[in-house]
């Protein structure tokens, strides 16, 4: 989860059996977006956002200089951010109705 994401998202979906980390629990609040895309790769996870921008033009950076990503899920403006458990309810039904939501390179929206 990115900083633009309430951590209690983590903590919910955690509880409910998916890994989630949110950047604050693992020390990077603060980082710039490649620390984070970087980090999520190297986990193996696909970060989950609101900053659609900027990791759309990182996401095109990355797939031309070859340098792997998990891919990235953007939480749009219809989810209220004061509601961190409608959130993490969307991020649950999507993780049903796909086996993994997330794909090299990919862009999902909720």
């Amino acid at each position: 989860m990115d900083e633009d994401l309430s951590e209690e998202i983590a903590i919910i979906l955690r509880a409910s059996g998916i890994e989630a980390v949110h950047v604050r629990e693992i020390g990077l609040t603060g980082a710039d977006d490649r620390e984070v895309l970087d980090e999520a790769a190297r986990r193996g996870s696909c970060v989950v956002t609101r900053n659609r921008n900027d990791f759309l033009a990182l996401t095109e950076l990355y797939f031309h200089e070859n340098r792997p990503h998990s891919g990235v899920l953007i939480v749009t403006r219809a989810y209220p951010g004061n509601k961190p458990e409608r959130i993490a309810k969307a991020i649950l039904a999507l993780m049903k109705g796909m086996s993994n939501p997330c794909q090299p390179y990919g862009f999902a929206f909720l």
